[in-house]
């Protein structure tokens, strides 16, 4: 008897303890599965795919000279990729492997901000969505910058939500460090504090960028110069916002107001190990509608300023690519909106399913 009376206060003790331990089992759960799910795919296949062979390249030469040969790019996500060369040699698991567990990071990263944002079924929601999606499982196992460049930007509207602006506008500079393209999402965020009217704040997410972008180009400006540096990145930002399709990009360039709809998905590689940039067109495109519908929420101050923000996340990280005079544009330039793309998807999906049962059987779920 008294062994039963003992077991029976413990349970709710047991209970409440995993309650407050919730949100660190989801995202250490939501981790585990992304992480396990990518590394299979990591040593495969043994050979370089598409432009990996040219940042493999960057990254060798970055960590034994300090010498960037692609310059086209800032150098943050090639020292990444440096780095698991480093730890795991020269071959297809080194090549890949921070890349992989950067890609695995975004899921909780994306559950953690919705739960903050809206609560925590669209952060469930998101967060599988995001565990399930194409574009991520695809750019993950492949060492191109995109995944640092989706990582960073999403870890940086994290820190926002949560009001550490500093730490923001550093994670916003690592971005910028990885692709220029990163520009985007800091819009984003500036015109959201433009809308709240923060305006103390805006000056944070143009200077400190600034400065953590030359932080990390300052290994490089010491090697060539700055003279010679500064006039390659300026020549390299004019080349991306200019590119033009050529006979040999244009079967595989694609337009923006195609991505939602996985219009022209991109492949990697054919045949064995098949790789293939793909969106989500049964849930990408749903994003439209239920980003009118967070606005009217917020607009008919039913919700808060801040479920707007991820609207604004996709509508300068995706929208902004629209206003770029180049032609030559590729669908996984889609993967840093996709975070917002699915948080966003998550919440019109709850919200239709709320009202069909408020209207149909009377209870909201």
């Amino acid at each position: 008897m008294t062994k039963r009376l003992s077991m029976e206060f413990q349970l709710p003790s047991f209970f409440n303890t995993l309650k407050a331990y919730k949100p660190f089992l989801i995202v250490l759960l939501l981790f585990t599965i992304a992480y396990v799910v990518r590394m299979l795919r990591v040593p495969f296949p043994p050979e370089t795919m598409s432009d990996e062979r040219f940042y493999i390249e960057a990254a060798k030469s970055l960590i034994s000279t300090g010498h960037d040969t692609n310059p086209e790019h800032p150098p943050l996500g090639k020292y990444l990729i440096g780095l698991g060369i480093l730890i795991f040699g020269d071959n297809p698991f080194g090549w890949r492997f921070i890349g992989a567990l950067c890609g695995s990071t975004i899921a909780p990263l994306v559950y953690l901000i919705a739960t903050k944002v809206y609560n925590e079924k669209v952060g469930l929601l998101s967060g599988l969505f995001l565990l399930i999606d194409p574009l991520n499982n695809a750019m993950s196992c492949i060492a191109m910058l995109d995944i640092y460049l989706a990582f960073f930007v999403t870890f940086a509207f994290l820190a926002f939500v949560y009001q550490k602006y500093y730490l923001s506008a550093i994670l916003f500079g690592m971005a910028c460090s990885v692709k220029f393209a990163a520009v985007f999402s800091i819009c984003g965020v500036v015109m959201y504090l433009i809308y709240i009217q923060e305006w103390e704040h805006i000056r944070l997410f143009v200077i400190i960028p600034l400065a953590v972008f030359l932080v990390i180009s300052l290994p490089i400006i010491l090697i060539e110069g700055i003279g010679k540096w500064f006039d390659s990145t300026l020549f390299y930002l004019m080349w991306h916002a200019n590119l033009p399709t050529t006979e040999y990009t244009e079967p595989i360039a694609s337009r923006p107001e195609g991505w939602l709809f996985n219009i022209k998905p991109f492949v990697f590689r054919q045949h064995l190990h098949k790789r293939i940039a793909n969106a989500n067109p049964y849930l990408y495109p749903l994003a439209l509608p239920a980003s009118v519908y967070i606005i009217y929420l917020v607009c008919k101050n039913r919700a808060e300023h801040i479920e707007q923000l991820p609207v604004f996340w996709f509508a300068t990280q995706y929208g902004l690519f629209f206003l770029l005079p180049r032609t030559a544009q590729y669908i996984f330039y889609l993967l840093p909106s996709v975070p917002a793309i699915l948080l966003i998807t998550a919440k019109g999906i709850l919200a239709v399913l709320e009202f069909l049962k408020n209207r149909y059987l009377g209870y909201a779920i």
